[in-house]
């Protein structure tokens, strides 16, 4: 099964920059995408430079939370898909089940 996380992002590069290190050592396989919601601080550019790995999802204009996530998750093809909080520490094994 296909797992994908997706964080959503409207200028949070600080919290990318805080948290996403732990998300892509500790996520598996599993697919990291960011859905960017028209940032207009350096988040773009920061996960260009640093997280190759991460799948990077512009979308078209600013939208809110929700229809910020349901228009990103169109371009994503998973099994499983993770919706996670840019502010948020994972740690080991976070992804497997109990």
């Amino acid at each position: 099964m296909k797992t994908a996380i997706a964080i959503l992002n409207y200028n949070g590069k600080s919290w990318l920059e805080k948290f996403l290190p732990q998300v892509t050592a500790y996520s598996g396989n599993a697919e990291i995408c960011v859905i960017d919601n028209q940032s207009t601080d350096d988040s773009v550019l920061f996960l260009q430079h640093l997280y190759p790995q991460v799948r990077i999802v512009i979308n078209k204009r600013k939208f809110w939370f929700a229809k910020g996530y349901n228009e990103g998750l169109k371009t994503i093809e998973a099994d499983i898909y993770c919706l996670l909080n840019s502010d948020v520490e994972v740690t080991d094994n976070w992804t497997v089940p109990f």
